[in-house]
């Protein structure tokens, strides 16, 4: 009972031993938060974390183009029935464009909107009966098209 058993541990031994467990598991780590971006990416979460959605405008049948002493007033009735807030950045009517812009210039998502511009009568000769090509500009880059017939 009196004898002392002496056990010599090799630490150098265990710490070997660890580092290439810890290797593994960091490698497995970032494997699989490399996985889960790639999965994210592919199906389109952060496509809506970032804000893009879908512009689709209509352009209601009532458009019109009438004259009014000076200028040609522009009106349309418009929908945004897409997922995207729809900015309307530019506008021609017979590659005319108006004076000071669009107002109002921003549709959100399901809102229907009356859109007017004004157009100068001394540099677009517009003539009552005429049918013109209508296209909206939008800040994401798309154009939408229609057509107005002047006078009505």
């Amino acid at each position: 009972m009196g004898e002392r058993v002496s056990i010599k541990i090799n630490t150098k031994r265990i710490k070997r031993g660890l580092e290439p467990l810890i290797a593994a598991i960091i490698l497995i780590a970032i494997t699989l938060i490399i996985a889960i971006a790639v999965a994210a990416w592919i199906t389109g979460v952060f496509s809506t974390s970032t804000g893009a959605g879908v512009e689709q405008l209509i352009i209601y049948p009532n458009t019109s183009l009438k004259r009014s002493g000076n200028n040609w007033i522009f009106n349309a009735t418009l929908a945004n029935r897409g997922t995207a807030t729809i900015e309307i950045v530019g506008l021609t009517v017979g590659g005319c464009s108006p004076e000071g812009g669009v107002s109002p210039s921003i549709i959100e998502p399901g809102n229907i909107t009356t859109i007017t511009a004004n157009f100068s009568a001394s540099t677009c000769k517009f003539i009552n009966g005429t049918t013109y090509q209508v296209q909206i500009f939008t800040a994401a880059g798309n154009v939408f098209s229609s057509t107005v017939v002047a006078g009505r």
